[in-house]
């Protein structure tokens, strides 16, 4: 199996890109292939912007879904997003690492998806969701939070941290994947010192230990429920006896 690690942390030395570290070393001991994307580490470009278009469909007015489509079937995507997009293709599972900063994933890496998930080639009309060009792979989010996990609960002060990362993992099953119940880490804070940069060491371990071997039972992993195409209609409002997986899609009560 083909493993594409993707990280979105600036620091060399974080927690997170530890973790990404621990994924690709997990991966190559199960005998699997395994890469690293550091986002931050190849200065990729986060703006989606007219000048990554070398043969403009339209020179007076940029339409990016447009130009992306148009460099698509010319083959002249901008190089950054041409490698990624192949690595996406040959993966068979995708895990991307990032903090979770400001209720939500770093601007990095929205970006990436902006640029990545090119119009006419990950997607279009009839390539989304269950029927996408990433179906049949697995994609998992972990992120980290430096609020205890009782904030980022669901009647935490934080909010849910696991619905508030619905977008992102909307996008990822929007393309085709299977998208895996995310995994949350709290409480990883700079700044500690003796006994609390000791316990919280001590935390962190066994947390990594644990997601190493959750990993290792990939196949076991829960997956994030998503309605179908058949739970709408023509007008793709959902049917009324079609079920509910998120606050963010579903019925609306009648007066």
């Amino acid at each position: 199996m083909r493993v594409l690690i993707g990280l979105a942390h600036p620091e060399k030395q974080s927690f997170n890109a530890h973790l990404a570290e621990k994924s690709c070393q997990t991966w190559l001991g199960l005998g699997h292939e395994a890469t690293v994307l550091d986002l931050y580490g190849e200065d990729f470009e986060s703006r989606e912007a007219s000048w990554h278009y070398s043969a403009r469909k339209d020179s007076d007015r940029f339409d990016p879904m447009q130009e992306q489509r148009h460099h698509w079937h010319l083959k002249k995507l901008p190089a950054e997003v041409e490698r990624h997009v192949s690595l996406l293709f040959k993966a068979d599972a995708v895990i991307i690492h990032f903090p979770f900063w400001w209720f939500g994933a770093p601007a990095i890496l929205k970006g990436w998806m902006d640029r990545g998930f090119v119009y006419g080639g990950l997607y279009k009309s009839d390539m989304r969701h269950e029927n996408g060009s990433m179906r049949g792979k697995k994609a998992l989010l972990v992120s980290t939070a430096g609020s205890s996990m009782q904030a980022c609960s669901p009647n935490g002060r934080d909010g849910d941290m696991r619905l508030m990362l619905w977008p992102l993992m909307y996008s990822l099953h929007y393309v085709g994947f299977d998208v895996l119940e995310p995994y949350l880490i709290h409480g990883v804070r700079g700044g500690l010192v003796a006994d609390e940069a000791n316990q919280q060491r001590d935390q962190l371990t066994q947390r990594v230990f644990e997601y190493q071997a959750k990993l290792a039972c990939w196949k076991d992993w829960p997956s994030v429920p998503f309605n179908r195409n058949e739970d709408f209609t023509e007008g793709q409002v959902l049917k009324q006896n079609a079920p509910v997986y998120s606050p963010f899609v579903r019925h609306i009560e009648k007066d």
